[in-house]
């Protein structure tokens, strides 16, 4: 992808699974990357099933293109979905026993296709030590009872998108650096600027839509809480720090500082509302930039998320994983490990403006050719992803965890339900899948 050029957002009407088969011959006299050799073998025919924008999209190819010139044995179908329909029909698939040969999935919900016996035990094909290359914040998110099911290829963490000319106008100064990044009261009082004196309809909002509250657990750590006790099953939302932060989060949408359509359990985009003018703020990931280059209409910038007694931020990003129904899985492996090398990390990461797992590279500036500066951002707020927050959203009993804090979450984002019921009641639902 020539530098300076993010592609254009995904096209949502593309028809659900589509394949493209990319296929390339090894030419006479080609160098050929060590560990990767061109050996005369079977031909090998690979699916990898992916969702993204077009510049997620644009950068697998990339890197899937490089790997065929070195392996003119194989042949990759890249199957693009939406991610709306993806767990869908990657569930119907897998119990039809029709699943592709290697799928992505968010580091959330790993622990449930493990716990389900459809991915691929990925140990017997990797190195020793394998693992002390990478972030180990990703790495354990992949790992089970020492076994590896998934590649760590890329993260990407969440901060504050900001309008310009906004801040100008009520002399907002944003933060420049994370140690003077915003504490909870003076973000409640920016919203409140925006909402009273920016002639915008909502302050800001938080992209936890979908069922996705994993991503309200920053805020849990920045007041100090956790999800789980040291024992990863006794619950601690319902505790004195749980509940005050159900309550500082409650209170944007009972201020009507947030939309009420952006809560938990909705489908509402916030980067369509910051995009449009609704927003003067939000809090959004990196993966955002090209969609906000080719929607907003207005100058932007990035910030850091607030913090309280300490910061913290979401560990988002994406591995890819081997199906049971692989009848290759060497190959299949083979593929990821390409795919996490140095080399292709580093092409990935950059191309697609997300961030990358190995240690390496989190210690090297990366040439991103979109909006460096906002992605200086992103790089810093990831170092504040909490080490025991990482560790719990990998469990493999967290998607159920994560769909119980959803449904009451929401009712106290949508129905006024109090912090203490709240707390309460997710507690109870840790307890019944904990055992404790």
């Amino acid at each position: 992808m020539p530098k300076g050029r993010i592609a254009s957002p995904i096209r949502t009407a593309r028809p659900s699974g589509r394949r493209d088969i990319l296929k390339l011959g090894l030419a006479t006299g080609a160098s050929v990357a060590v560990g990767h050799s061109a050996r005369a073998q079977a031909k090998v025919s690979l699916t990898l099933a992916i969702w993204g924008d077009r510049s997620s999209e644009n950068a697998h190819r990339n890197i899937i293109n490089k790997y065929l010139q070195l392996h003119p044995n194989v042949e990759m179908k890249l199957e693009v979905t939406p991610f709306g329909q993806f767990y869908q029909q990657i569930d119907t698939r897998l119990a039809g026993r029709q699943a592709p040969d290697m799928f992505r999935i968010q580091y959330q919900q790993v622990g449930r296709y493990v716990n389900g016996r459809t991915v691929v035990d990925l140990t017997p094909y990797l190195p020793p030590d394998y693992g002390s290359a990478f972030v180990q914040a990703m790495w354990q998110a992949v790992n089970n009872a020492g076994k590896t099911f998934a590649m760590p290829y890329h993260t990407d963490t969440i901060a504050l998108f900001y309008n310009v000319p906004l801040f100008e106008k009520l002399g907002i100064v944003p933060p420049t650096s994370l140690d003077t990044c915003w504490t909870w009261a003076q973000y409640t009082e920016i919203a409140r600027r925006i909402k009273k004196d920016g002639g915008f309809p909502y302050a800001t909002a938080m992209i936890w839509q979908d069922s996705n509250a994993y991503r309200w657990l920053p805020f849990l750590y920045q007041h100090g809480g956790r999800v789980l006790a040291e024992d990863f099953k006794t619950p601690q939302i319902g505790s004195k720090i749980g509940i005050e932060t159900i309550a500082w989060t409650q209170s944007f949408f009972k201020e009507g500082l947030t939309p009420p359509s952006t809560a938990i359990k909705s489908h509402e985009q916030p980067q369509n509302l910051f995009a449009n003018g609704t927003l003067g703020m939000y809090l959004g990931g990196d993966w955002h930039l090209s969609f906000l280059r080719d929607n907003a209409t207005i100058p932007w910038k990035v910030t850091y998320m607030p913090r309280d007694v300490a910061m913290a931020s979401d560990m988002g990003g994406n591995c890819i994983a081997v199906s049971r129904d692989c009848k290759t899985p060497e190959a299949a492996a083979d593929f990821l490990k390409f795919l996490a090398s140095e080399q292709s990390m580093r092409d990935f990461a950059r191309d697609a403006a997300l961030l990358p797992t190995r240690v390496a590279l989190t210690h090297e500036t990366l040439d991103y050719g979109y909006r460096p500066d906002a992605m200086k951002v992103f790089v810093e707020q990831a170092t504040t992803v909490p080490e025991n927050l990482a560790r719990t959203v990998g469990l493999p009993i967290w998607s159920r965890i994560n769909q119980r804090m959803a449904d009451e979450l929401d009712l106290a984002f949508t129905s006024d339900q109090s912090p203490e019921t709240t707390g309460r009641n997710i507690d109870a639902a840790i307890r019944t899948i904990t055992g404790a």
